[in-house]
């Protein structure tokens, strides 16, 4: 008698939970419509976004509760949580569905940022202090979103620097990793550019040690024998102000 009873509970109950809810029909229901809440969800996630649509996807995109059904002649809905930053990475976003301004359940929705972009990638084995060629290098487009900021993007900004460690094939190239070769090397004849406002003179000098573009060096002006600092402004040239 008791498992009887219990059986007809059962089967009321599951009844009463088929049975819509008081001011809505069955036809008024729609099974959930992922494509609908994952619209929301982006438009979310990526409103005031500083990165290019066409450089951010949504991925793993799941709702809860899986039950929840979306009234199929429109509804409105109400944003009660959502992400505080922009960066690459789960997302959460929670939101109240309304028809005709009466709640009529929450949905919990997630999903990945991930942010694709390109990167530059070294096609065999480079040797600490090896300058880059193009032939060295390629570039492709990926998933950057646990990437550092530095990477290098553009193959101009790696051609013609100097590699500061080594690197396998395939590896990324970030700008941390590169240095400017320098255009003066210690030891070596230089040509020393002198100007004033008014006149501009050159001499013979000496470099007493390397230095890049832009960079300043001790040079030896083997006409005055004296030593003096200069910048180097191209390969074996100098220039200081008198």
């Amino acid at each position: 008698m008791m498992l009887r009873l219990a059986r007809l509970s059962m089967i009321a109950l599951l009844l009463c939970l088929a049975c819509p809810l008081p001011g809505q029909t069955a036809e008024s229901i729609a099974p959930p419509d992922l494509a609908v809440l994952k619209n929301i969800f982006s438009e979310v996630v990526l409103k005031d976004s500083p990165w290019p649509k066409e450089d951010v996807q949504i991925t793993n995109f799941s709702v809860r509760p899986l039950a929840m059904a979306l009234p199929v002649d429109g509804f409105g809905y109400r944003i009660t949580q959502k992400p505080n930053d922009f960066r690459p990475g789960k997302k959460n976003v929670s939101a109240d569905i309304l028809k005709d301004g009466q709640e009529q359940g929450q949905v919990k929705m997630s999903g990945d940022l991930r942010l694709f972009g390109t990167v530059v990638n070294t096609t065999k084995r480079l040797n600490r202090n090896e300058i880059i060629s193009n032939e060295d290098i390629a570039t492709k487009r990926q998933d950057i979103s646990m990437l550092d900021a530095d990477r290098i993007q553009d193959p101009k900004q790696a051609v013609g620097q100097k590699l500061k460690l080594s690197l396998p094939p395939g590896a990324i190239l970030y700008a941390q990793a590169l240095d400017a070769p320098p255009l003066v090397k210690r030891g070596e004849r230089v040509t020393i550019m002198a100007k004033s406002q008014a006149v501009q003179i050159t001499a013979p000098g000496e470099a007493r040690n390397s230095g890049a573009l832009g960079e300043m060096v001790r040079v030896k002006n083997l006409t005055s024998r004296r030593e003096i600092q200069a910048r180097v402004l191209s390969a074996g040239v100098v220039e200081t102000e008198f």
